[in-house]
């Protein structure tokens, strides 16, 4: 499915130029991809968004069409470049729509800049305790080759790791297009990730109301009860028979679910 782009840029951040992409009219949300993906990952539900909210897909520092930033990047400087770019745009306060590392800055972004954010959506979670980080980061090496930079998957592999249950071999070669795009910053996107303390943000968190979203089979639903529990006025979706991008194997579930939520 081709998006209809209204408006397709780059916005200048102190940390960098952030791509964009720009469709639909309505009040803004904003949408934040998965680790080594970029805009691409909500290409199939910015239409049907569109119709009743103003859509901006960003790519994430280090990610798709934007500049990579500095070396000693952490979650709060993703979500510092993120508040810099709103300001920069008028986006004074937006709904925010975030899958897997686009969650986890979801949550730095609505604990940190609270004003910036309306109601809030985390999809397919990670929540890690920090202190495991080093197991994480050692049990992923093997995903990284001599320089760094990330090994293609399989459509095998991508179906053990639950990103998708019935990947399609256009998905793959697209994830694995973009995370060679990314490069480097997979990595040190996943060791920045694995070292933040995502439940010692939650409160600070004042969104009006959050939902928490997973894919029946998507292997982070560990992390499902310890949001919903720990989050106010929390809500909670799980769509059957999804993995960890449900947006881009069930569009139209994914819609069904979000809409709703809110309007």
């Amino acid at each position: 499915m081709l998006v209809q782009r209204d408006l397709e840029e780059l916005v200048p951040t102190p940390e960098g130029r952030i791509h964009f992409v720009k469709s639909g009219s309505g009040h803004p949300i904003v949408l934040l991809h998965p680790m080594g993906t970029s805009d691409w990952a909500w290409h199939t539900v910015m239409e049907p968004l569109g119709q009743q909210f103003t859509c901006y897909a960003f790519d994430m520092l280090g990610h798709g069409q934007s500049d990579a930033p500095c070396e000693g990047f952490a979650m709060p400087d993703w979500a510092r470049s993120m508040d810099h770019a709103m300001q920069i745009m008028n986006i004074h306060r937006a709904h925010i729509v975030g899958n897997s590392v686009g969650a986890v800055l979801a949550t730095e972004l609505a604990a940190s800049y609270p004003d910036r954010v309306d109601r809030l959506v985390l999809v397919g979670a990670p929540v890690w305790d920090p202190r495991t980080a080093l197991q994480r980061i050692q049990e992923g090496a093997a995903g990284y080759d001599a320089n760094s930079m990330p090994v293609p998957r399989t459509l095998e592999e991508v179906r053990a790791a639950t990103t998708f249950v019935n990947p399609k071999p256009e998905w793959v070669e697209k994830t694995n297009e973009l995370r060679a795009q990314a490069g480097v910053w997979v990595r040190k996107t996943m060791e920045s990730l694995a070292w933040y303390d995502i439940m010692s943000r939650l409160p600070h968190i004042k969104a009006s109301a959050t939902l928490v979203l997973y894919g029946e089979h998507d292997r982070l639903r560990d992390g499902e009860d310890l949001l919903y529990n720990n989050l106010p006025n929390a809500s909670k979706v799980v769509l059957p028979g999804l993995g960890h991008l449900p947006q881009v194997e069930d569009p139209e579930a994914f819609v069904s679910a979000v809409v709703p939520f809110l309007s």
